[in-house]
């Protein structure tokens, strides 16, 4: 939901600012100045790395050192020049440190990529199958996220 701290809704599919509630028979946002439309939720989708691969919805594409397409479990992260690693956004790769540096001097463990799943869910070895339509990298758990949808935790 694009509101900080927003009002989830019962119905898993809208939102309202902080400090009101959902009316989802009138369809609107509830507070004691008035009311409000309600907010659509956006739909999660996997994040495309190529025509062939993609990674979960809040992941990176990151290439590897066989060249293929790997998966940083962080959105907008910063991939690593040793084709195994990944950092946050706003740190730089310490690749002598083996961590994630940030300007102030703040350090973080840096976190290894896992490989891109073909897109379309197609089942390959290698991956952990949430459903007929939808698997993780070998490794990974998969969850079920608030919208029912699956996401991968490493």
């Amino acid at each position: 939901c694009v509101s900080p701290q927003a009002v989830c809704c019962s119905d898993g599919q809208h939102c309202c600012p902080q400090g009101t509630t959902c009316d989802l028979i009138h369809s609107t946002c509830i507070s004691l100045g008035g009311s409000a439309p309600l907010a659509a939720l956006p739909t999660a989708h996997d994040v495309k790395c190529d025509e062939e691969t993609s990674c979960p919805n809040g992941n990176t594409c990151c290439r590897l050192s066989s060249g293929a397409w790997g998966c940083c479990p962080l959105e907008q992260a910063v991939c690593c020049p040793d084709h195994v690693h990944c950092c946050p956004q706003g740190y730089t790769c310490d690749s002598e440190g083996g961590s994630c540096l940030q300007g102030g001097g703040t350090r973080r463990p840096w976190v290894r990529k896992t490989l891109a799943l073909p897109r379309g869910g197609r089942v390959t070895s290698g991956s952990v199958q949430c459903d007929e339509e939808t698997s993780c990298p070998d490794g990974s758990t998969c969850c079920r996220l608030s919208l029912g949808t699956w996401g991968c935790c490493p």
